[in-house]
Parts: structure tokens; C-alpha cells; sequence
């Protein structure tokens, strides 16, 4: 039963374009290999910049701008992805006013002596956009200081690591979370200019850590994740519709087989064949790579096991949600679904797109190396990627009971939802 379904799915013009568009996607973003990895040179004017979780460094840069955006009254929030500008009210700015306080051991009467709103607000505007080193979404500090007219802040000298993380979390809520004072973001403000010193370690992790092959399939992974979250939806309903189509609902209702089995046969049926093209273009990264690397030492399973680990849970959930909306309402409704989850996921990922993780759906991680990022956040990545897993495995269980259901002629969305429209057609004609 396994492999009938099996081949059903390959046979479908819906897998076919599928594959498609997961291939050409990953030609035109990493061609047919990746860009050689070298050692740093000497005397270059910059490395590009480092992440870290230093409380000097953080500490005064996240005030600064919080002062900074305060006296312009103009937060920069990302709460679903999306830019927002947010303007406090009064009582708002008071509370803000009391954190700023609190933070810089400053009295609320000294915090409001400042230049006038509309010339920070028009620097605060130029200076807080979102930008990154290699044209990635990032948080920049706004300029405070001279150049701006804005007063420098201090610090309270009694203010712990601790404390600063609440008061920030409370800034974040006032805003209206998003924010670049978030716990996910806030270390952000940590970022300083890599040295020579610090580029060569970058590169000897790559290289002795990663093996060269684990740096590149992160990358590897982000790319094709992007796809393999939102396209294995219309694989499921399509297949899902297709015995509605032809007019086979009735005698599968009536099969010996068991729900359950069914379902679950279908399911991994399809998560298999979706998966099996992305095995084999990590199979092909592993012989390309290992063929540009002859000699080097490289992890010939890294993209296997990144593949496995990263974008396997993707396109079970994707092919979940398609499975589970599919059967319960007979519809497409699971391609819209499914596709806003999947925006509002891609715009999210972009604020750390060069690794870092959280909630997300599709794992980002953008550069080649930050090995250190991804070595301190494992476990959280683990956490996301068992969690979207069994919340797969949990719709497929409900889909099994929505299905039964059905079979026993207990239940009928779409005639449910038929009548209700038919009724209210006829009220308003009458």
C-alpha cells in the first residue's frame, strides 16, 4: 500500500512541478557548487562584524538608542515581520520615560530635557532602517551623540545583566513586542567589527569544526528551506482532492482499511517522495564539494544529516497542514493557510537571517560559517525542529479522527457549509 501511494504521488503533475521548482530553486541560489572557503588576508580594512553577548557593549548601545527612539516617539517594531513605526501615547511615554530612568539612574525631569521632537524624530528615521552587512535584514543603533544633538546616556551604575533584560522586556511590551529590545533581538546591540584575529577563528571553525561541508549545508538548508515550507502544501491537496474529483469518495469510505493506517500510509507516502529529490541534491552538494575539497577533510554526511534535521520537519508540517485542512473542509483553503503561515515566517526569519533561532518555520542561516551562533543556539534549534515535528504527526492523528468520521457519515463540513450559504442565498432573495 505504501509504495502504490508512493507512486501515485510521483505520477501526479503536482509532484512534477514540485520537483521542478525545488531544483531550479537551488540552481539559481548556489549554482552548481559554492564559492571556494580561504583564509582571511592580512590588512584588509574590514572582516565584517561579530555578534556578542558582552553586557559592556550591549548595555549602553541598547540605551542609548531607547533614549533615542523615546524622544522621538518613533519605535521601530517588527511584530509579524513587517515594518511598523509606533508612536506611544502620553501615559505610554511616561512608562517609558520611568525604564529609561531606571536604566541610566537619570530623574524623569533630566531625561525630558532633550532637542526638539522633530529634529530626533527626523534623525531616529534615517538612522534606525534595517540593514545588514551583506544587504540582510538587521537592527542598526540610531546615532546618538554629537552628531545628532541628542545627548549621550549613562548607566546606572547599579543596573545588573538581569535587571537590563527585564526593563527591555518591558520596552518591548510598550511597544508592542517586535521590537529590537525583545530577548530575541536585543543582542543585536552586541555586534562589534571583527579583527584578522577573530576572521581566522571564523575560518578555522569552519574548517575544523564544521569540517567544511557543515558550514555549507547550513547554508544549503536555508535555501532549500525556503521552498520546502510552503510547497509540499499543494502536493497534499491536490492528492487530497483528487478521489473527490473523481467521484471516489463513497468507495473509499467503504475500504477494510482502517483509518488510521490509511492515513497515515498516504501521508508518509508523500513526505518520502518529497524528501527523496532532497536527498538526492545533497547527494550531489557532498560529491561536488567533496571533488572541490580533494584532500581536505570534509564531513561527507553533513548534508544528509542537515537535510534530515532541518528541512525534513519543514515538509512534514507543510504536508500536515495541507493533509488536515484537505480533509476536514474538502477544499484549498490549506494553500492560503499554509502560504500566510509561510510569509509571515519568511519575513520573520529575515531579522536573523545569519542564524540564531526561535519559533521559526523555516530555519535561516545565511553565511556561510557563524559557527559559534549555531553551536549556542543547537539546542534551541533542536527544540523548533521536534516540536514542528510532532505537531505533524499530532494533525495527521487528528485528520485519522476527522476521517473516521466521515466514514461513519457523522460528519460533512463542506455540506455544512453548503447549506448555511444555500439558506442565507434564499433569505435574501426573499
Amino acid at each position: 500500500m505504501f509504495l502504490k501511494e508512493c507512486k501515485k504521488t510521483v505520477k501526479s503533475i503536482t509532484y512534477v512541478i514540485f520537483v521542478v521548482i525545488l531544483v531550479l530553486f537551488a540552481y539559481t541560489q548556489m549554482g552548481t557548487s559554492f564559492d571556494p572557503i580561504e583564509p582571511p588576508q592580512k590588512g584588509l580594512e574590514s572582516y565584517g562584524v561579530k555578534q556578542e553577548d558582552n553586557q559592556e557593549i550591549i548595555i549602553p548601545n541598547a540605551v542609548d538608542s531607547l533614549y533615542g527612539e523615546y524622544i522621538a516617539n518613533s519605535f521601530t517594531a517588527y511584530p509579524i515581520g513587517f515594518y511598523k513605526n509606533v508612536k506611544l501615547s502620553d501615559k505610554e511615554q511616561g512608562e517609558m520615560a520611568n525604564i529609561l530612568s531606571e536604566l541610566t539612574g537619570i530623574s524623569l525631569d533630566e531625561l525630558r530635557v532633550a532637542p526638539s521632537r522633530d529634529e530626533a524624530e527626523m534623525t531616529i528615521s534615517e538612522k534606525s532602517t534595517v540593514v545588514n552587512d551583506n544587504g540582510e535584514m538587521t537592527f542598526i543603533v540610531p546615532s546618538i551623540g554629537e552628531e545628532t544633538g541628542i545627548p549621550k546616556t549613562s548607566i546606572d551604575p547599579k543596573l545588573t545583566y538581569e535587571r537590563f533584560h527585564e526593563l527591555m522586556k518591558q520596552a518591548d511590551s510598550l511597544i508592542g513586542s517586535g521590537s529590537q529590545y525583545s530577548d530575541m533581538y536585543v543582542i543585536q546591540f552586541g555586534k562589534v567589527p571583527m579583527t584578522y584575529e577573530d576572521a581566522m577563528d571564523d575560518y578555522n571553525a569552519i574548517v575544523e569544526t564544521d569540517q567544511i561541508t557543515g558550514a555549507l549545508a547550513r547554508v544549503f538548508c536555508d535555501y532549500l528551506g525556503i521552498v520546502l515550507a510552503i510547497f509540499p502544501v499543494f502536493v497534499a491537496v491536490f492528492l487530497g482532492l483528487k478521489d473527490r474529483r473523481a467521484t471516489m469518495q463513497e468507495l473509499m469510505f467503504t475500504r477494510q482499511v482502517s483509518s488510521f493506517r490509511l492515513m497515515f500510509t498516504r501521508y508518509f507516502a508523500m513526505v518520502a517522495v518529497m524528501f527523496l529529490p532532497v536527498l538526492l541534491l545533497a547527494l550531489y552538494a557532498t560529491v561536488r564539494t567533496a571533488d572541490q575539497y580533494s584532500g581536505v577533510d570534509i564531513d561527507l554526511f553533513a548534508f544528509i544529516k542537515y537535510s534530515c534535521g532541518s528541512l525534513l520537519p519543514s515538509i512534514m508540517v507543510s504536508t500536515a497542514v495541507g493533509v488536515f485542512l484537505t480533509v476536514l473542509t474538502e477544499t484549498m483553503v490549506a494553500i492560503a493557510v499554509q502560504g500566510l503561515w509561510w510569509f509571515i515566517g519568511l519575513n520573520m526569519g529575515l531579522q536573523h537571517i545569519d542564524g540564531g533561532y526561535g519559533t521559526d518555520l523555516i530555519i535561516r542561516h545565511n553565511k556561510i560559517g557563524n559557527t559559534g551562533i549555531y553551536l549556542d543556539n543547537f539546542n534551541t534549534l533542536v527544540i523548533n525542529r521536534i516540536s514542528y515535528t510532532l505537531l505533524a504527526i499530532a494533525l495527521i492523528v487528528i485528520s485519522v479522527g476527522i476521517y473516521e468520521l466521515k466514514r461513519r457519515g457523522k460528519l460533512d463540513v463542506l455540506g455544512s457549509l453548503k447549506k448555511i450559504f444555500i439558506h442565507r442565498k434564499v433569505e435574501s432573495q426573499a
